[in-house]
């Protein structure tokens, strides 16, 4: 699997970086973390996707990656998954 680049996020009024352990702005104190969110849904999306998958839920797991690949286009690591599960999904299926 890829690695993806760690969180960034800037708060809209002072401009500093999102704290990546408390998504808090370490300036003004405000929480980010609604706009981490809507940053990395496609992210976000992947992660519990790969639960699913690890929970032998593939159909499920293929809802949530196509919504990641949606979000993120460019996620390496939901595109390499959601074209496994797409494979052993279809395989499955008559």
């Amino acid at each position: 699997m890829t690695a993806v680049p760690p969180i960034e996020v800037p708060c809209p009024q002072c401009a500093v970086p999102a704290d990546p352990e408390s998504l808090r702005c370490p300036s003004c104190r405000e929480d980010l973390a609604a706009l981490v969110r809507l940053r990395y849904a496609g992210r976000i999306e992947y992660n519990e996707a790969l639960a699913l998958v690890l929970a032998g839920d593939d159909a499920s797991a293929l809802v949530l990656l196509r919504r990641a690949v949606a979000a993120e286009p460019d996620l390496g690591p939901a595109l390499e998954l959601l074209a496994a599960v797409s494979g052993r999904v279809g395989a499955v299926r008559v």
